[in-house]
This record gives structure tokens, sequence and C-alpha cells, in this order.
């Protein structure tokens, strides 16, 4: 593990883990946290800061002293996307398709496996947007479950300004955040929206002042990751229960139901109740 982090750290992506809560911090700052990859990062081989993250949600996913997750980013901007001045494929060159790339290329190598990661993770994922999030950067800070942001901070789908199509799923993102007409206002007139905006479309969880996103994020962090039963009440009890991986069911069955038709949801309910709900201690 000490070895992941290390070669992480060289791509750009600092993992730390402190009390069941994983930060991962975006920290290319003289790049604006861009997202470069393989074979031109700077880490071991050519990894580069999307392969170190891809690497590091899915050791957030598989580890089970982490509860919950939270990504932000280090100096000014959360992360203004992909990385332009890097090699756009990380396709090895013997195995291209010109003069075209092929979509399951797209699928296989970009930023679908990224956002794919966060979404199928039964672990709770938090951005903490400390500043622009543009392009791709928007993309992972919507993809993941509770989304707060400093006020400097605005969301950027840069792409009709740029000449390129929405990408890193923000079709699929936008028109489930929000209505169609605001999904289409955002991306076409291509503005950067601020974080009140935001918050007052509920696109976000929370817009607060630049000095407060870390510990709001970290007191989200530390409830989900020590969440138990009531004190009081009917539901009321003495019993220490470890309900981390029931949050983790919560979170799959809202995101399939996003996908799935009622009888579908009803099913992966009634499969669940039969499912222990965690560890009991005294």
């Amino acid at each position: 593990m000490a070895t992941d982090m290390d070669a992480w750290a060289q791509a750009g992506l600092i993992y730390e883990l402190s009390e069941g809560v994983a930060w991962l911090r975006l920290n290319r700052p003289e790049r604006r946290n861009a997202m470069d990859h393989y074979p031109g990062g700077q880490g071991p081989n050519g990894m580069g800061l999307r392969d170190a993250l891809l690497e590091a949600i899915r050791n957030a996913t598989e580890d089970k002293a982490v509860k919950v997750a939270v990504i932000t980013g280090n100096g000014s901007v959360f992360s203004a996307g992909a990385d332009l001045k890097a090699e756009a494929l990380e396709i090895e060159p013997e195995r291209r398709r010109p003069p075209t790339v092929a979509r399951d290329d797209g699928l296989l190598y970009g930023w679908y496996r990224l956002l794919e990661a966060i979404w199928r993770s039964e672990t709770p994922f938090i951005a903490a947007v400390n500043g622009p999030a543009i392009g791709g950067g928007c993309q992972l800070a919507l993809a993941c479950d509770l989304i707060y942001a400093s006020e400097t901070a605005t969301f950027w789908e840069i792409f009709a300004r740029i000449g390129l199509p929405l990408e890193g799923g923000a079709a699929w993102l936008l028109t489930r955040s929000l209505s169609l007409p605001l999904a289409k206002e955002m991306a076409l007139l291509s503005e950067p929206l601020s974080a009140k905006q935001a918050f007052e479309w509920r696109l976000i969880n929370g817009c607060v002042p630049a000095e407060q996103l870390e510990s709001v994020a970290a007191d989200v962090a530390r409830k989900l990751a020590t969440l138990g039963a009531p004190s009081k009440g009917p539901a009321a009890s003495g019993v220490t229960r470890d309900v981390s991986a029931r949050l983790g069911h919560i979170k799959g069955q809202l995101n399939a139901a996003w996908e799935q038709t009622m009888w579908q949801t009803f099913r992966e309910e009634s499969a669940l109740l039969n499912t222990p709900a965690g560890d009991v201690s005294q």
C-alpha cells in the first residue's frame, strides 16, 4: 500500500486515511490539477493523475478500513479536467485504430472508468470542491455522492467553447441532476456556474465559505463513518453496530434506481432486507 501511495504521489495524488475517512487530494496545482494519464504522466512508468485517481478510488472501495472517501484539490482550483498538453490517447500506439478512435477504446481507456468506479463503489464519496471544477473536473465532482463547494468554486461545462462534445458523462450526469432546460443552459451557454447558483439549482449539497470547506466535508464524512442507531425513540439501541456496509447498500439502491424500473428497485430492496446490517459489538 505504501508503495502504491508513493506512486500516486509522484503522479499528483495525495492519499491519506484517518479514522475511516480516505482523503484523495489532487496535487498538481501548477497545472490547475489537470488530469494527465499514461504514458505521459509523472508517476512510475508514465502513470498520470487520472490513473492514480482511478487506482485510489478502487482502493477506497476495497479497503474495509475505509468507510467514506473525500476528493478535493490542492491549490486554488479543484480540477481543470483533462490536461490538454498531455497526449490525447493512453492506448498503446500499436493497438490504436487510426484515423478515428473506436467507441470501445473510449470506454476501455477514457473517462468512463473513473466515473463508473465512483458510481459503482459502495463507499460514499464526498466532493469538497475548493475552486473551479472545469470540464472533466466538473464531472468528477458531480459523480460524487455528496457535493460541498467553496463560495469561490464554479462548475464549468466548457466543451462548447472549445469545439468538443460533452465529455466525461456530462450529458448523463446533468440530465439526471437538473431539469432538462437547466442542463441545456449549463451545457449550451458554456459559462461557469457559481457555487451559489449551483446550490440554488440543487446541483450540489452545500455552498460554504472557503475557510470552512474542509471542516464541513470532514464533519459530514465523520458522521457517515460513525453512523449508528439513534439514542432515543423507538429505534434506539444500546448495541453498537457498524452500519457502513448498509450505507453502501443504500447508495447502491439509489444509484441503481436511477437506471432501473420500479419492479427492479423493489426486487433489490427485498434481497437487501435479508442481508445482515453489519458487525455487532458491545
